[in-house]
């Protein structure tokens, strides 16, 4: 029998040897989840394991008893040694709202942080269609004998017999149109929608993803109306243009990239340009074009922003 040998003990944080974060299979293997990041994966797995918390903590609704947990952009940030910018674009990968929907969060608002709902999934292989039943073999119309039917009021001079080879061309209708020109679609029975109306139904609806995105009743509760209010229009008329090209900070940039970016903004843009523009000292001669560069800007620079103030504060 082989000799047991006990090891040595355990010391300082030498524990954590034997501590793993999990990551379900599925998540690496199954096709649904390919396009997702290896990083987004493995942010899940580390919310996992922070499930462990909401036992000890209480983190649970008390109504629904749904768990949630608490992990901030700067607790990723430093657990993944990682930008802002890059936590929050792991995060919104898993996001239900913007991403896979492996998570949801929800926004408290004055200074609490946000929950985080860590959602279980299970994927199955959908059965495909039953494929639809064979038509019907096609059962000819037994020929029917109009010769000793007269189909005019107005008698002619061809036989019986002759009647059943003509039986296509009917007496006139002593109108000046043909009865086929009066099947035609007519566009005045079902008419399109004016464009105006379009554009107005195309504008609400880009109002209120936009609001969404942005959590616009929360940034109106912590800011002043008219700042948000400004800021959603700007982002709506932007979003809504038909130019082909908008300008931001000088440049000509396509229209369709700059709206990919505005719908991309969320809460946090939205408070780090309105922070950046309260600290602003300098004249702003041209205000719109201002706010359109910073909109524009602000997914690429608030992790640097924020971190240049984190570095100040130290100092």
């Amino acid at each position: 029998m082989p000799e047991v040998i006990l090891s040595d003990y355990f010391y300082g944080d030498e524990s954590e040897e034997f501590v793993f974060f999990k990551i379900p299979r599925q998540l690496i293997t199954n096709p649904k989840f390919k396009h997702v990041s290896t990083d987004a994966k493995l942010l899940y797995g580390m919310l996992l394991d922070r499930m462990s918390l909401s036992a000890r903590n209480d983190w649970y609704d008390k109504d629904t008893w749904r768990v949630y947990i608490y992990y901030t952009v700067e607790e990723i940030c430093e657990d993944m040694t990682c930008g802002r910018d890059k936590a929050m674009k792991l995060l919104a990968e898993l996001d239900t709202k913007k991403g896979i929907g492996l998570i949801e969060r929800i926004k408290q608002g004055q200074g609490k942080p946000t929950k985080i709902y860590v959602k279980r999934f299970t994927t199955q292989t959908v059965p495909p269609k039953p494929a639809p039943p064979p038509p019907e073999p096609f059962a000819p119309i037994s020929q029917v004998d109009f010769s000793n039917v007269q189909r005019s009021e107005i008698p002619t001079s061809r036989g019986g017999k002759n009647r059943r080879a003509a039986v296509e061309k009917t007496d006139p209708n002593h109108t000046k149109r043909n009865q086929t020109e009066l099947i035609q679609p007519d566009p005045s029975i079902s008419p399109r929608k004016p464009p105006a109306i379009g554009l107005e139904m195309e504008r609400f609806e880009r109002r209120e993803e936009l609001k969404a995105n942005i959590d616009y009743e929360r940034l109106r509760r912590e800011y002043p109306y008219d700042d948000i209010d400004d800021l959603l229009e700007l982002m709506l008329d932007t979003v809504c243009s038909t130019a082909p090209a908008i300008r931001i900070g000088g440049s000509d940039i396509p229209a369709k990239t700059v709206r990919d970016r505005f719908l991309q903004l969320d809460s946090e843009h939205i408070q780090y340009v309105i922070d950046a523009l309260k600290q602003t000292t300098t004249k702003i001669n041209n205000i719109r074009a201002y706010l359109l560069t910073a909109l524009y800007n602000a997914p690429v620079t608030i992790g640097p922003y924020y971190s240049a103030a984190v570095r100040h504060d130290f100092h």
